[in-house]
């Protein structure tokens, strides 16, 4: 456990990489996890062409801050790394303790942040989309791309798997990486963060873990894993439509609906079919969901029961419909319009 670096050399930055995990004096989890951008872009300001290296005080200098309402804090540095700071959000945080619900916290603290951190990625495409109608591939971070500190700046000490995604470090600083080109403005990781407020905000509880699925179906749409795509975003589909059907019933009914109706009502019988054409004739949802619903549904199915391989179509509608019901959900609009390549023909 290395507690300071009082001046950062290649050895003392090659034995961070050994470091899983760091805690805290007081006995709670560090707050802060780090990740390095994967895009091809630089965050909000880019090396000059002439730069070789990008000095080890300097990498890690703050570009932009953004705390929001729900206690979470973001943070770009210049090198290409972005700070989600989770010390006002509970569900990320654990105390240390011996008895054996420690490795299980600890698993379930770090799943709350890959999730959040994995929703701000489908807010980043969107924001893009919005502010600048440029479209790019969305990410997918897990707990092996993440990297701890443990104060307010690396000489406090830092560690996990995530630094082996960090550029190679020379004598003087790290590698300026020159495949990354052009930036991602400050707008529109203002309207990134604006975006996952509001989802982690939302009144359905439900809203960040979808936005976290629908990350996931449009990062495997562009990997060309179109049934993991298909699935995932009919799973956020169906999620969706569980609850409109659930908020239709307590509108009609109110709370006069007794225990054993309602669990006919939400049981085998009434599958995803018929619960959609009855949202339709009661105008929960419009003509053009319930057509987008029968066709993801369909396909869906024809893979699951048939291994019947879904087309790039098949996703990615199912992907647009995702995001619109979301969007209708969270009262803002969600757009994933993701690029889609072939090579070696």
């Amino acid at each position: 456990m290395l507690d300071s670096v009082a001046k950062p050399t290649l050895a003392a930055y090659c034995e961070l990489i050994i470091v899983s995990l760091l805690f805290s004096p007081r006995g709670i989890m560090g707050t802060k996890s780090a990740f390095l951008f994967p895009g091809d872009f630089w965050l909000i300001e880019e090396p000059s062409v002439e730069t070789q290296t990008i000095p080890f005080d300097s990498f890690f200098l703050q570009t932009g801050s953004w705390p929001l309402g729900c206690g979470v804090s973001i943070s770009t540095r210049k090198g290409g790394v972005i700070v989600f700071d989770f010390s006002g959000y509970p569900d990320a945080l654990m105390r240390v303790s011996d008895g054996p619900e420690y490795f299980s916290d600890a698993i379930q603290a770090t799943q709350t942040r890959v999730k959040v951190i994995n929703a701000f990625s489908l807010c980043l495409h969107t924001a893009r989309l919005e502010n600048e109608n440029f479209s790019i591939d969305t990410f997918r971070i897990d707990h092996q791309d993440l990297f701890h500190l443990t104060g307010e700046d690396v000489s406090s000490g830092m560690g996990g798997n995530g630094l082996r995604k960090l550029p190679t470090p020379l004598v003087g600083g790290y590698l300026r990486d020159y495949y990354k080109h052009g930036i991602i403005p400050k707008t529109s990781l203002d309207l990134a963060c604006e975006v996952l407020e509001s989802i982690i905000s939302c009144e359905y509880d439900k809203s960040l873990d979808l936005a976290s699925l629908l990350n996931d179906a449009a990062t495997s749409f562009s990997n060309h894993e179109f049934a993991s795509s298909l699935i995932t975003a009919w799973t956020v589909c169906e999620t969706l439509l569980q609850h409109h059907w659930t908020s239709y019933m307590k509108s009609r009914h109110g709370s006069t609906i007794n225990s054993s109706r309602k669990q006919k009502l939400i049981g085998r019988d009434f599958t995803a079919s018929v619960v959609s054409e009855v949202l339709e004739l009661a105008e929960i949802i419009d003509p053009e969901t319930l057509n987008a619903l029968d066709k993801a549904r369909k396909a869906r199915n024809a893979w699951m029961h048939s291994i019947k391989s879904p087309s790039y179509e098949d996703a990615r509608d199912a992907i647009g419909l995702a995001a619109r019901m979301l969007g209708g959900v969270l009262g803002r609009n969600v757009r994933v319009e993701l690029p889609l390549g072939v090579s070696g023909l």
